[in-house]
């Protein structure tokens, strides 16, 4: 598989999951055993993937991610990425404050083939915390 193909891959992750909720394009494009580890979590599974993702997408309707750089060696890529969003739903036991946010992070993918094996994530929550106003300077 060559690094453009890896990359076109991560970017229809990222639409499809995130941007779009495609959630049934997934299985094209993870292996049965996927792993998503993120937020301390290690999501295992398509089907735990999926409820993941919609979740996320049920507290932040308008979520969109734009990837920003990526970077490809043997069976891995990283992408660097902005996400931006509205928080419109309860999300982790946090009510909805109805403002937006916009934050940064990194995603590094593992591929086994043509499918994406393991996700590692990395977002910058504390600044999407301040901007949604759950959390306070001091």
């Amino acid at each position: 598989m060559s690094i453009i193909d890896t990359k076109q891959i991560t970017r229809q992750f990222f639409d499809d999951a995130y941007n779009q909720g495609n959630l049934e394009g997934i299985d094209n494009l993870v292996t049965p055993s996927f792993v998503y580890h993120a937020r301390g979590e290690d999501v295992q599974g398509i089907e735990n993937f999926k409820k993941w993702i919609a979740s996320d997408r049920a507290a932040f309707p308008d979520m969109r991610f734009t990837i920003v750089d990526s970077i490809a060696e043997s069976n891995k890529i990283a992408s660097t990425f902005v996400v931006e969003g509205t928080h419109k739903q309860e999300f982790r036991g946090i009510p909805a404050t109805h403002k937006k946010f916009e934050t940064v992070g990194i995603t590094v993918f593992h591929f086994d083939g043509n499918k994406i094996k393991e996700a590692w994530v990395v977002v910058d929550g504390l600044s999407a915390a301040l901007q949604i106003g759950v959390v306070r300077r001091v």
